[in-house]
C-alpha cells in the first residue's frame, strides 16, 4: 500500500494538462504603425507650435429699421380719411402732403374762434367805454364835482376791462393757433353775418404731412377709414440706414464697447462682408440665454433689407497661441484628444482642452510646443485604438 500511493499520485499528475497561457491584453495606450501602414493611412505629422491668430467672437442677429431714423406719423384728430396720396415705397420730403382727412374738430375750432373773436370785440368795446368813463371822472374831480374814491373806482373798472381784453386776445390766439398750426387750416375765411361762406371743400380737410425725409415703409390708412387721435397713419424711415441687432455671449462683455466695428454676413450674400459700428449696448443680460443685446449701425448699400438673418463677428487683436490643424483633434469617449508620436510609428492618445477657431485647434492645455502630433489621419488612429481596445 505504501508503494501504490506514490504511483497513483504520479499517474494523476500525468493526466492533468498544463493551464493554457493567457493571450496578451490589447494595447489601449498607443497605436503602432509601420511606415507602410502610416503611409497608407495618410497619417501626417505636424509640430505643435506657437502661432499668431486673430481672435473672433461670433453672434447671431438680424437686420431691422434704424429706430433713430424712423418716424411714425400719427393722426392729429379723430375723423375720416378722404384722400391718400402716398404709397409704400415712395420717397418723401419733410412737409410733403401724404393724405387729407375730415374732422369735426375743424368746425368746432372755427365756432370757438368766432366766439372768441366776438368776446374780444365786446371786451375792447367795454374797455373803450371804461377809458372814457375814467377820463370823465378825472375832469369832474378837477371841478371838485366828485370824490377821489369815485375816480379810483373808475380806474379799477378800466383795469378790469383791460384784463378782460387781454384774456379775450389770448383765447382768440389759442383757437387761431390750434386751427392754423395744429390742424393747418386757414383762419382767414371770409364769412357773412350768418357765418356762411363759399370755400373749396379741401380747405377744411386736415392734411397729414411727412415730418421727415425718407421712404414710406408702412401705410395704415386708406380712403374712407376712420382714425382716432394718435392713431398711426404712416411710417417713414431712412432706408439707407439699418440696425444690426445681435446677442453676444456673456463672456464677450469685456471686449464690447460703443464705437467698435463688427463684420456682418447675411445668407443672401455669403461672399460679401458688411461693416457695422456698435451704437448701443444692452443694459441687462437675457436671464435665459445669458447674452447681451447690441445694436450696430449699418448702411443698406441698396441690398440689405430688414428682417434678414445675419452672423456678426467681432474681431479682436491678434494673440500668440499654441495651435494645431483642426483635423488633429478627435473626440474619444466624450473628451478632446490628440495622438502624440512618442516614438517612430507609435502614437499615444492624450487628452487636451482645445478651442476650434478659423480652421485651427487652439490648444488651451495638455500639450507643449514642439511635440509631434498626427494631423490628417488622426481619425484612422482613433479607429485603430478603439478596435484594439475592443470598443
Amino acid at each position: 500500500m505504501k508503494i501504490i500511493m506514490p504511483v497513483l499520485a504520479i499517474m494523476i499528475c500525468a493526466c492533468q494538462k498544463p493551464a493554457p497561457t493567457s493571450a496578451p491584453a490589447p494595447n489601449r495606450e498607443a497605436v503602432d504603425l509601420s511606415p507602410a501602414a502610416q503611409k497608407n493611412a495618410s497619417v501626417e505629422i505636424v509640430l505643435a507650435k506657437i502661432v499668431s491668430i486673430e481672435q473672433t467672437i461670433e453672434a447671431p442677429g438680424k437686420l431691422a429699421w434704424n429706430d433713430d431714423k424712423t418716424v411714425s406719423i400719427g393722426a392729429i384728430a379723430t375723423g375720416k380719411v378722404v384722400h391718400v396720396y402716398a404709397r409704400v415705397g415712395d420717397l418723401v420730403k419733410p412737409g410733403q402732403l401724404l393724405a387729407r382727412m375730415h374732422t369735426h374738430d375743424v368746425h368746432d375750432t372755427k365756432a370757438a374762434l368766432r366766439s372768441a373773436k366776438a368776446e374780444r370785440e365786446r371786451a375792447e368795446s367795454a374797455l373803450e367805454q371804461m377809458k372814457r368813463n375814467e377820463e370823465r371822472m378825472r375832469r369832474l374831480l378837477d371841478l371838485k364835482s366828485i370824490s377821489l374814491s369815485q375816480l379810483e373806482q373808475a380806474t379799477i373798472e378800466r383795469k378790469t376791462a383791460e384784463s378782460a381784453v387781454r384774456k379775450a386776445h389770448a383765447d382768440e390766439d389759442k383757437e387761431v393757433q390750434h386751427l392754423t398750426e395744429t390742424l393747418e387750416i386757414a383762419a382767414d375765411v371770409d364769412e357773412g353775418p350768418d357765418h356762411s361762406h363759399k370755400h373749396n371743400e379741401d380747405e377744411e380737410l386736415v392734411p397729414i404731412k411727412a415730418s421727415a425725409a425718407g421712404t414710406v415703409v408702412d401705410r395704415k390708412i386708406s380712403p374712407g377709414a376712420v382714425v382716432n387721435l394718435g392713431d398711426e397713419t404712416f411710417t417713414i424711415t431712412d432706408s439707407n440706414s439699418l440696425w444690426c441687432i445681435a446677442n453676444f455671449p456673456e463672456s464677450a462683455l469685456r471686449d464690447l464697447r460703443v464705437g467698435l466695428t463688427v463684420e456682418v454676413e447675411v445668407r443672401a450674400y455669403p461672399d460679401r462682408k458688411f461693416s457695422a459700428r456698435i451704437a448701443r449696448l444692452g443694459d441687462t443680460l437675457d436671464p435665459a440665454t445669458r447674452t447681451l443685446m447690441i445694436r450696430a449701425d449699418i448702411a443698406s448699400q441698396g441690398v440689405l433689407k430688414p428682417e434678414m438673418l445675419a452672423a456678426i463677428r467681432l474681431r479682436l487683436p491678434s494673440t500668440s497661441v499654441l495651435a494645431l490643424p483642426e483635423a488633429a483633434v478627435q473626440n474619444i469617449e466624450g473628451k478632446q484628444a490628440v495622438f502624440v508620436e512618442t516614438a517612430p510609428g507609435k502614437f499615444a492618445p492624450r487628452n487636451v482642452e482645445a478651442r476650434i477657431q478659423n480652421g485651427q485647434a487652439v490648444i488651451l492645455s495638455g500639450l507643449k510646443e514642439g511635440e509631434r502630433v498626427a494631423a490628417s489621419g488622426s481619425y484612422f488612429l482613433k479607429s485603430q485604438l478603439l478596435r484594439e481596445a475592443g470598443l
